[in-house]
């Protein structure tokens, strides 16, 4: 048994201001693949190991991957997607596929972009050949894809710690779907709810009970694997929002059943959905009169993991404002980290830090400070973390001391050079931070930081910030999503 492992892989945000290329995607083909992805906690990791575990061959194809921004031109897709669909077309001998996809991918053109993947791929492998395709938490997931795989199966954390198991579940799916064993049947339901990622921590209440539910569902004779998607709220195209997907060895009743009934448990929170997230002037003095030291403040606007820029500094300039004392913030700033470096460690410095993207994430501000540290900006993150990912690059770092002097720590300025989400606490770490002398900890997210810093932080504020990834968006931003969703009825009521 020959089983081929691909992916690709982006979440798109429609309301970013720069749009995503192929310049901005990492790729690996055939072994690079395994040599990358075998040691990590990534659900490729979980196809791997299922050759192992389900005695299959293992044919790695093309892995394309980019950080979260704005959606993929048309050239950049098409480029893509025709590597990907080329190299299925070449496998010879394949007996099925598992494909990576992350469910939320846009491009110009296609809303749905992973749909239009899975329908090219399905063109290339016919109608019966098996096609088990993973998703984020954060997909959006229309009809028209479930249409086309054998099965679907999706993360059930936030922040996504079982990715592994996740790829392990889908390759034992379409080992047993090989032979013979299993014939996969899908059912959908999508709840008519925006589910707000303020929402999205799947280890807490309104969701954890559901996917509990979920978790139990699985172990049900008959049901092969029970998904919840949450959606991703930054991507506005017509299936935006959660999913309940089902699938059950040949009883689409019951994946039918299931589904509406996992369904019914989201319609059925949808009144403790309300947004009560403090502003940036909130948050920061709260973290400054708090004792529960260090305290994380996220700040939601600029969610990197989402899509948005990383440069912003509203947050940073409430801190210098309010004479916070030690605190730690990461920018995007390339421009900066070239002065900090030329400028060489111990130098004073008079930098124009962030804003610079464009004008959704603050002014870009004057800083004066003193060079602290310079890195090359690797690091490794070896525990199960938001993504699976162990090893990072934020490209060239410098740390600036901001308002330090003798009886106070002032702030740390961590400047990089690569966009990078805040997932390791050792973003911070391998430039010579250590969290625990620190007061205030400013990740650019909204939960996948809660892996990385809830270990480190006696306490975490969500923060309302104005950005791309901003959480409080009103529906009249959105032209292509649906406007029945119950939050946005409840809006224009007000």
């Amino acid at each position: 048994m020959r089983i081929c492992i691909a992916e690709f892989s982006h979440e798109s945000n429609t309301f970013a201001s720069i749009p995503t290329t192929l310049n901005d995607f990492s790729s690996l083909e055939g072994r690079e693949i395994g040599d990358h992805y075998a040691a990590t906690f990534h659900e490729i990791a979980g196809f791997i190991a299922g050759a192992r575990e389900f005695d299959y061959e293992l044919l790695p194809l093309v892995s394309a991957r980019a950080t979260p921004a704005g959606p993929l031109t048309a050239d950049t897709y098409e480029a893509l997607v025709g590597r990907l669909v080329d190299s299925i077309r070449g496998a010879q001998s394949a007996d099925g596929l598992l494909l990576a996809l992350h469910g939320a991918m846009v491009s110009e053109g296609y809303p749905h972009a992973d749909a239009e993947t899975v329908r090219r791929v399905r063109d290339v492998v016919g109608p019966d050949f098996p096609l088990v395709v993973t998703h984020d938490f954060h997909a959006n997931v229309p009809e028209q894809l479930l249409a086309n795989v054998t099965a679907l199966v999706i993360y059930k954390t936030n922040p996504h710690i079982d990715q592994r198991e996740c790829g392990l579940l889908a390759a034992s799916i379409i080992a047993r779907t090989i032979r013979g064993e299993v014939k996969p049947l899908c059912a959908m339901v999508k709840p008519e709810v925006v589910l707000n990622i303020v929402f999205h921590n799947t280890g807490k209440p309104p969701l954890l009970p559901i996917m509990d539910a979920a978790v139990e569902l699985e172990k049900q004779s008959g049901v092969l694997a029970c998904s919840v998607a949450a959606g991703y709220q930054y991507a506005d195209v017509p299936w935006m929002g959660p999913s309940v997907v089902v699938v059950t060895d040949n009883d689409l009743s019951l994946a039918k059943e299931e589904a509406a009934r996992l369904g019914q448990m989201i319609w059925d929170i949808r009144d403790r959905l309300i947004l009560n997230v403090p502003d940036a002037s909130t948050a920061v003095e709260q973290a400054v009169n708090t004792d529960a030291t260090p305290v994380a403040l996220f700040e939601m606007g600029d969610n990197i993991g989402g899509g948005s820029a990383g440069d912003a500094t509203i947050l940073l300039k409430e801190l210098m404002d309010q004479n916070a004392n030690g605190w730690v913030v990461t920018i995007y700033d390339p421009e900066s980290v070239k002065i900090c470096a030329r400028a060489g460690i111990g130098a004073t410095v008079s930098l124009m830090v962030g804003g610079k993207t464009d004008d959704m994430h603050g002014s870009t501000l004057q800083i004066t400070g003193r060079v602290r540290t310079l890195h090359n900006g690797f690091f490794e993150e070896t525990e199960r973390r938001h993504g699976g990912r162990r090893y990072w690059n934020q490209g060239l770092t410098a740390v600036v001391e901001v308002g330090k002097t003798r009886p106070d720590k002032g702030g740390l300025l961590v400047l990089n050079s690569i966009r990078t989400t805040p997932q390791s606490i050792h973003q911070i770490t391998c430039v010579g931070i250590q969290p625990n002398q620190q007061r205030i900890l400013i990740a650019k997210g909204s939960i996948a930081p809660i892996a990385a810093y809830e270990p480190v932080c006696k306490k975490i504020i969500n923060v309302d910030t104005p950005g791309a990834t901003a959480v409080n968006r009103s529906p009249a931003e959105y032209r292509h999503a649906r406007k029945t969703l119950y939050e946005w009825r409840q809006y224009d009521s007000k």
